[in-house]
């Protein structure tokens, strides 16, 4: 095997440093430490513009309100999910070949006043586009019910479930558009005699490429 100069100066540098450490270690060994502070080092790094394909979301909280469940033994709550850009400034060139993107969500179970819990099949969502562009190629993912509702899709957002996602990645580039939008309805269903108080949830938006 052969190493370019370069890389041998750097073991040869690493070498010299580890002897260094071992010498310190040694001497150090008998002294007594009489103090000490942390210190924490921050940097900010900014953006250099360099192509990729992302997600943002304008905000950080959906608070939901009660409305009328039209069912007696029924408790509906509603909001909506701050809207879902993702943004593709990548090279056509450079997106691989039938690839696409796709944006999931998935919730934690509310948790309430002195650990009562509301499990996540109690919360669903209605994805909506905002601006899915003219490609006719970025879709949203169905209704996804509560499990106080009925149907195949009545399951909340327990697992990973479709906001939206494009159908195929290099061709929504290629017309030009470099980010999409979307949102969702939100709703939370329980059973009406659910402890009262504030409830937290967190719902995780995750975006992903793959191959079809």
């Amino acid at each position: 095997m052969k190493f370019s100069k370069g890389f041998a100066a750097r073991i040869a540098v690493a070498t010299v440093g580890g002897l260094v450490l071992i010498g310190t270690a040694g001497a150090a060994s008998a002294a007594e430490q009489v103090g000490g502070e942390d210190v924490d080092v921050n940097v900010d790094i900014a953006d250099t513009g360099a192509e990729s394909l992302s997600l943002t979301i304008a905000g950080t909280k959906a608070t939901l309100a009660e409305t009328a469940s039209g069912v007696a033994d029924v408790r509906q709550f509603d909001g909506t999910l701050p809207t879902v850009t993702v943004t593709d400034t990548r090279d056509v060139a450079d997106i691989p070949a039938n690839t696409w993107w796709y944006v999931t969500g998935q919730a934690s179970d509310f948790v309430g006043p002195d650990g009562a819990i509301i499990t996540a099949d109690h919360f669903g969502w209605t994805p909506q586009a905002v601006d899915d562009g003219d490609t006719g190629l970025i879709a949203v993912g169905d209704e996804v019910g509560t499990s106080l509702d009925s149907g195949p899709n009545a399951v909340g957002l327990v697992g990973q479930e479709l906001l939206y996602a494009s159908l195929e990645s290099a061709t929504v580039r290629e017309s030009g558009e470099t980010s999409w939008t979307a949102d969702a309805a939100l709703v939370l269903k329980t059973d009406a005699g659910v402890t009262p108080g504030a409830y937290t949830s967190k719902l995780t938006l995750s975006l992903f490429e793959d191959v079809f």
